[in-house]
C-alpha cells in the first residue's frame, strides 16, 4: 500500500492535524477491518473506488464520495476494501470541525454522514478541488484554502481547544481537574461545553485516546506483550485494559487478532 502524509501549515494546526493518503490496488481480494472506538474526526474523500461499510451487523453499503466520520464509542463500523482503493484523509483536532463549520459535535459520534450533510455546498465544492487536483501536495493545498476561508470567519482558538490537544499530546493521560482549573471555567461549564465542541466528556475522550494509542502501539510492534504497553498508556492493571478492551472492541485483547491487524490509522500516529 502507498501511504502519503503531511502536516498542515502552522496557522491551521488549530483546527486541522494531519492529511493522509493511501492507495492500493487489490483485484478481487476483499481487505475487511473493524473500527473499534476512537477519538478522531475525519474528512474522507475517495478518488476511487469507495469503502462498503456495515453497520451494527446490517447490509454492507457503499460510503458516500465525500464523508465525514465523526467519534466512535464502540465497535459499530465494519469496513470493506477491494479493487482500487485511492482515498484522501483529513484528520481534524478535536475541536476543529466545531470551530470550523459550528457543528455541534455531539451530532456525529458513532456517525459517518455524507460531508455535504455536515459542511452543506462547500463540501460539494472541496471534494471536486480535490479531486481535480494532480497529486497529493495540490490536494493539501485545496483542503488548506477551505479550511482557511472558514477559520478567517470565526472566533479565536478557545480553552476547550487547547484542553482538548493537551489530552491528545498526553495520549489522554492527563488530569481532567488540572484541565478544568486552568481553563478559567467551572466544571459543568467546562464539560458542557467540551462536550459540544469535541462530541465526548472529556474523561470519555481520554478513554478513547488512550485505548487507540494502545492499538497504534500493538500495530507498530506485534511482538511487544500487552502488558508492557498497558503499563507505558498508564493504565491500572491489566484488568482495567480488558474492560477497556471488552467496552471499546466487545473483545478482550487476545482475540485482536485477524482482521484486527488491517486497522488503518490517521496519518500523525
Amino acid at each position: 500500500m502507498e501511504i502519503e502524509s503531511a502536516l498542515p501549515s502552522p496557522e491551521l494546526r488549530s483546527v486541522l492535524r494531519s492529511f493522509g493518503e493511501r492507495r492500493v490496488e487489490l483485484g478481487s481480494l476483499v481487505l475487511a477491518w473493524p473500527v473499534p472506538a476512537r477519538p478522531h474526526q475525519i474528512l474522507n474523500i475517495h478518488l476511487a473506488e469507495p469503502y462498503r461499510v456495515r453497520i451494527d451487523g446490517g447490509p454492507a453499503h457503499s460510503t458516500p464520495e465525500a464523508s465525514i466520520v465523526g467519534p466512535q464509542t464502540y465497535r459499530r463500523a465494519y469496513v470493506y476494501l477491494s479493487g482500487s482503493v485511492h482515498v484522501f484523509n483529513v484528520l481534524f483536532q478535536p475541536t476543529g470541525l466545531n470551530r470550523l463549520v459550528g457543528i455541534n459535535m455531539t451530532s456525529l459520534v458513532n456517525q459517518d454522514p455524507a460531508a455535504s450533510a455536515v459542511l452543506g455546498q462547500s463540501a460539494i465544492t472541496l471534494r471536486d478541488a480535490v479531486r481535480a487536483a494532480r497529486d497529493f501536495r495540490e490536494r493539501v493545498a485545496a483542503v488548506e484554502r477551505w479550511a482557511g476561508m472558514l477559520l478567517g470567519k470565526r472566533e479565536p482558538d478557545g480553552v476547550i481547544g487547547q484542553a482538548s490537544r493537551l489530552l491528545v499530546a498526553a495520549r489522554g493521560y492527563r488530569r481532567i481537574d488540572d484541565l478544568v482549573e486552568n481553563s478559567g471555567l467551572s466544571t459543568s461549564q467546562f464539560q458542557r461545553r467540551f462536550a459540544t465542541q469535541v462530541g465526548m466528556t472529556p474523561k470519555l475522550f481520554a478513554r478513547t485516546i488512550r485505548f487507540d494509542r494502545a492499538l497504534v502501539a500493538r500495530r507498530n510492534d506485534p511482538n511487544k506483550p500487552w502488558t508492557d504497553i498497558i503499563h507505558e498508556l498508564g493504565y491500572f492493571d491489566q484488568s482495567h485494559f480488558i474492560r477497556e478492551c471488552h467496552a471499546f472492541t466487545g473483545l478482550p485483547p487476545s482475540r485482536l487478532v485477524g482482521d484486527w491487524d488491517n486497522i488503518f490509522f490517521p496519518s500523525n500516529d
